[in-house]
């Protein structure tokens, strides 16, 4: 079994990446290479993070890193529902998985 499976931050992670990709992809053609790109980036970025975290012996830099990419994930997720490209159900759905996931993060920070 996968050693990143026991992780509960990584195993939603994973969740979030995929329902996210799915959403930017139905982005309009013009907002595809710009705003869809960052997110999905980041999205992945943060996946990377997690996982290079999880190897590492110094855990707190990493978290960190985690945390800010996250609060800015958040902020295009925010303006993602403004330019209504996110519906009001989707918005609450991804904000709150965001939120759960930062917890995890400071909970992860405190133990570090």
């Amino acid at each position: 079994m996968d050693q990143k499976n026991n992780y509960p931050l990584y195993v939603k992670w994973m969740d979030v990446t995929q329902w996210l990709l799915t959403r930017t992809e139905r982005f309009p053609k013009h907002l595809r290479f710009s705003l869809a790109q960052k997110l999905d980036n980041l999205c992945l970025e943060i996946l990377e993070l997690i996982v290079e975290t999880i190897y590492s012996s110094s855990k707190r830099e990493l978290l960190q890193k985690i945390n800010l990419k996250l609060d800015v994930l958040r902020s295009l997720i925010q303006l993602s529902h403004r330019l209504k490209l996110l519906a009001d159900n989707q918005y609450e759905y991804i904000s709150r998985e965001l939120l759960e996931c930062g917890k995890m993060v400071g909970g992860w920070l405190k133990s570090a």
